[in-house]
């Protein structure tokens, strides 16, 4: 369906700068777009977050057409390395209403979206000087917990009073835990979903340790992004989506391994590095290269996402990731002692679920508890057919509960 955009009206971006004077930070709404389909209206504001050109997000809003939404609000934060596209991808059909943003919106909530500021950043801009990317040193995982605070304030003045819950996948469900450290009573229940920063165990302290002493090395050498890693992902999805059996062209891997075979194997087995291995036995999704197929993932719904991945990721939020994992950092986990909403938990057996119960016993709520599906991998949950069963239905039904109470 061909979707028509345009300019929003004055009195909508009148309505969000005058909201603007409770946020902190420098943060100023410099363009808005809408678009429908699906019976449903979605907003993006482009929000200005610093004296940067770099220093710029987005922001979506997704409702039903006519009338407010009758639920709660629902704030989906970004894995690292994508967007709040994440949750806009359709099934393999490519059905409206088959995303998981569509899925809400269409059963009344309110559902908002943060795409971060390394979005829409040309492969290769950085490296070439065609783009200052100087900002990137100081995005760090501080500066998302601002943006997404600003997010915050911008539901309340869109939906005054609104009941407000927010995580993600990944990063997302991390970012999740990170701003209910910092502001505990804004949010009634939060869904880390693979997503934590705080372990006791042994062996994902010493794991991580060591990403974060390597990382700490790179930003003092003045390496501040990685360019290339993303972009490898990228291109192994996409051979494999074109032609899953010819010979890999890419010189990282064996020259006698198919297309589909690197992809299987770059995916399913548990590769060193901070952003691929952050806890034992970790892998993207489940598979065997041995037998050249994923357990549970669809090989084009996975290949699709990964299509999306931005082309930068900042160092400095890496960083803060790593180091929060090894215990050497601790400014995003001290106050969860004061969070007493509602939390859901969503782990897989082959990602960060084994591991996710030291961080669910950091909140001080009693509202507590975590879904693990013993053989998913990290992502598997969204990669599968059958998400719905998997995501959705157990936010939604956790998420009724939350604003009922």
């Amino acid at each position: 369906m061909k979707i028509q955009t345009f300019v929003l009206t004055l009195a909508v971006s009148t309505l969000l700068t005058a909201g603007m004077a409770n946020a902190s930070g420098p943060y100023q709404i410099t363009g808005t777009a809408e678009s429908r389909s699906a019976g449903l209206v979605r907003t993006e504001f482009t929000v200005r977050a610093g004296a940067l050109p770099l220093d710029r997000f987005k922001m979506v809003r997704l409702k039903r057409q006519g009338g407010e939404p009758h639920g709660g609000s629902i704030l989906f934060l970004p894995p690292l390395g994508t967007t709040f596209s994440f949750y806009e991808q359709r099934d393999e059909n490519e059905a409206p209403g088959t995303s998981i943003a569509e899925y809400f919106a269409l059963r009344g909530f309110d559902v908002y979206g943060y795409s971060p500021r390394f979005e829409g950043i040309p492969a290769g801009a950085c490296e070439a000087g065609v783009i200052d990317c100087s900002a990137m040193a100081a995005w760090d995982m501080q500066s998302q917990v601002d943006d997404i605070t600003f997010v915050r304030s911008q539901i309340e003045t869109l939906h005054p009073g609104t009941k407000i819950v927010a995580g993600g996948a990944s990063l997302g469900g991390i970012l999740a835990i990170a701003v209910a450290d910092a502001h505990p009573g804004d949010y009634e229940g939060i869904f880390p979903w693979e997503g934590m920063l705080h372990s006791n165990d042994p062996q994902v302290l010493a794991l991580n340790q060591g990403y974060c002493a390597g990382l700490q090395a790179q930003l003092a050498a003045g390496l501040i992004y990685d360019g290339v890693g993303g972009n490898v992902f990228k291109e192994i999805a996409r051979m494999a989506r074109l032609a899953p059996g010819g010979l890999t062209p890419i010189p990282l891997f064996p020259p006698n391994l198919t297309n589909h075979q690197v992809w299987v194997g770059t995916v399913a087995v548990p590769t060193p590095g901070p952003a691929t291995m952050p806890t034992p036995n970790y892998v993207f999704m489940n598979g065997d290269p041995a037998q050249n197929r994923l357990f549970f993932a669809s090989d084009a719904r996975a290949e699709e996402n990964i299509s999306r991945f931005v082309n930068y990721i900042p160092n400095a939020l890496v960083r803060d990731v790593s180091c929060s994992l090894a215990g050497v950092e601790t400014q995003f986990t001290s106050n969860l002692g004061q969070y007493h909403g509602w939390v859901l938990m969503i782990g897989g057996g082959r990602g960060f679920g084994p591991y996710m119960g030291d961080q669910l016993a950091q909140f001080g709520t009693t509202h507590k508890v975590i879904r693990l599906e013993p053989n998913f991998g990290h992502i598997d949950h969204m990669m599968t057919p059958q998400h719905r069963n998997f995501v959705e239905r157990p936010i939604y039904n956790w998420a009724l509960r939350v604003f009922a109470d």
